[in-house]
């Protein structure tokens, strides 16, 4: 890694660092523009669905991906870095699917009789971008930060509805004493469906969390069928989409994305994914793709 990436993602570092210890988001947002999917749901409960934000922001992470080096190189005041909440945002078709595959995620819950509340814009962001960019000691003072938040609020259960967040706070087992129980809503639910697709696993999922048995029993028990591929879709040779590398190579990030939709296309034309990241990534190469929120009931 040459010196200017070295130096553009120091950078980086610090501007998300700075901003979450400010505001628990990685950037500048509108929080209640994006926790705006619900009305319906209590605030003063101990168990919460959790977003995190992902599935809201999948689409503005990019934006602000290819943004950062500028705002870094060009050191912009942080007031006018604050108006980029108003500036960068999905469009309304962005927005509208990422609101309905929450909301049906909250309906399977209450459809599987479990009671749970929401933070609305009080939500905080889970980290996962310092995990994930190797940011640990980072990763670390922030999760104290973000426990401390969870335990003034008297929150006893998280549900996370991405890897991304399920993965951060389940390594905040590890790192810190997060004690707070963390389940994802696939464990937690059954749901019915019905099509043909070929999965594309989250990493993290399948490898860091063990859920890829999980997940298929599950979708193969909804009336899903999948088709398979030991070569593409087994658990040892499943590959990324490439979400997690474009902070350091946006075109090295698209390349594998290219690649791997490439891989999963000659088994099946409808790609069923679980993640928004990958949804964002292997979208621009797959015109039948969906998230599995969107397909079951």
């Amino acid at each position: 890694m040459d010196n200017d990436t070295v130096n553009r993602i120091s950078k980086m570092k610090k501007m998300i660092f700075n901003n979450l210890m400010e505001s628990y988001t990685p950037f500048p947002m509108d929080k209640k523009y994006y926790s705006s999917w619900t009305d319906k749901l209590p605030k003063n409960k101990d168990t919460i669905i959790y977003t995190s934000y992902m599935y809201q922001i999948s689409v503005v992470l990019k934006r602000y991906e290819k943004l950062f080096p500028k705002i870094s190189n060009i050191n912009m005041p942080k007031r006018l870095m604050n108006i980029s909440k108003f500036l960068i945002k999905p469009d309304e078709k962005e927005l509208k699917r990422s609101f309905s595959i929450i909301n049906n995620i909250s309906n399977l819950l209450n459809k599987n009789n479990i009671d749970f509340g929401y933070l609305y814009d009080e939500e905080p962001y889970s980290g996962a971008i310092l995990l994930e960019s190797g940011f640990l000691s980072e990763f670390k003072e922030y999760g104290n930060k973000l426990y401390e938040f969870f335990k003034n609020k008297n929150i006893k259960k998280i549900i996370t509805i991405d890897p991304h967040t399920t993965n951060a706070l389940k390594r905040l087992k590890k790192l810190i004493n997060f004690d707070i129980d963390v389940k994802n809503y696939i464990e937690l639910i059954n749901f019915n469906g019905s099509g043909e697709y070929v999965i594309h696993d989250s990493c993290l999922y399948s490898r860091a969390m063990g859920m890829y048995d999980t997940i298929r029993n599950k979708i193969n028990n909804s009336g899903i069928k999948i088709d398979e591929d030991y070569l593409t879709t087994s658990r040892d040779m499943g590959t990324c989409c490439g979400g997690p590398l474009s902070l350091v190579s946006a075109n090295d990030s698209d390349e594998i994305a290219k690649l791997r939709s490439e891989q999963l296309l000659k088994i099946n034309e409808n790609v069923l994914v679980m993640c928004p990241l990958c949804y964002q990534n292997l979208s621009p190469y797959v015109d039948n793709i969906k998230d599995l929120a969107e397909v079951v009931s």
